[in-house]
């Protein structure tokens, strides 16, 4: 069962989600959101990659679990399908740099990208006490832009180039003080966590996913303590909780309906599994957090 309430888009605005996979693109803030009235409404980029650079201005983010106000210089990453709204004060400045996912797990790169390989939320670091970051990443973006402006082809030498500013990008978040992931990888852990994109609906036991990646359920907790800290059975309710803020932040349906459409048979059950995880209950969390145009104009400084 899917729930509406948000769009999927290849870029904001167009329709389709399909991308070739050396799909690169790159636009001024200014080029796209002035035509928007400045705000970009809830939706997902199911196979793309974003990263937005704030020169100067202010930029509101509302990611999946959390809203964030940055002024620049800063940075803000959104991995794939990750559901994010933004509104941007009429004088901000700066880069919209869109990649295909695709790009990030390529074998010729793969191993100094890593640190895109767990992140899960939309984030927004500032880096105003990292102006050398924030002017380098600036300087790489301006030179794609020529670089494309001059007609670059996909090849070796733009992925350079993207992964260059990928790398760059990772650097600047973890001198923010947020390291975007921990930089060893465990090719078992990332096999997991893609089986469970595809089944944490299901529900499935931590012993059916250990037999589907062909390991035991003890080697697969190992696994993910080493690297995440956690057990499978957190990573997994973790999703499921990612899941449902989702839902309750970017779309109309009822508290039952999300938990029907992400596996529970029983609505109590989802409401005492979703208070246990996040602290509170899922409508305390849907008031403090839902996307509406009217709520947005009250945000907004007068």
């Amino acid at each position: 069962m899917s729930l509406g309430g948000f769009n999927r888009y290849a870029l904001y605005g167009e329709s389709g989600t399909a991308l070739p996979p050396e799909f690169v693109h790159l636009e001024r803030i200014f080029d796209r959101s002035s035509l928007h009235d400045w705000t970009i409404a809830p939706h997902a980029h199911p196979h793309m990659l974003q990263l937005l650079l704030i020169e100067s201005g202010v930029a509101h983010v509302h990611g999946d679990t959390a809203m964030q106000s940055v002024e620049g210089p800063a940075l803000i990453v959104v991995p794939a399908a990750c559901v994010h709204a933004f509104h941007f004060e009429p004088a901000v400045e700066g880069w919209v740099f869109s990649l295909a996912a695709d790009m990030i797990n390529d074998p010729r790169t793969a191993g100094l990208l890593t640190g895109f390989a767990h992140l899960q939320h939309t984030q927004a670091h500032s880096l105003a006490g990292h102006p050398a970051a924030a002017s380098r990443l600036n300087w790489l973006l301006t030179d794609l832009a020529e670089q494309q402006r001059a007609g670059q082809a996909a090849g070796p030498g733009l992925l350079a180039q993207v992964a260059l500013i990928l790398v760059t990008a990772l650097q600047a978040v973890s001198q923010a003080g947020t390291p975007a992931s921990q930089q060893a990888h465990s090719p078992l852990v990332a096999r997991f966590r893609t089986l469970v994109e595809a089944h944490y609906r299901d529900h499935w036991a931590v012993t059916a996913y250990a037999a589907a990646l062909g390991t035991t359920a003890s080697t697969l907790t190992r696994a993910t303590r080493a690297l995440t800290g956690q057990a499978p059975a957190d990573l997994l309710h973790d999703r499921l909780l990612l899941e449902a803020k989702r839902n309750l932040a970017f779309t109309g349906a009822s508290v039952a309906q999300i938990a029907y459409a992400l596996g529970f048979a029983d609505p109590a059950y989802f409401a005492r599994f979703f208070k246990a995880r996040s602290g509170q209950t899922a409508s305390r969390f849907r008031h403090n957090l839902v996307w509406s145009d009217g709520e947005r104009r009250d945000r907004e400084p007068s």
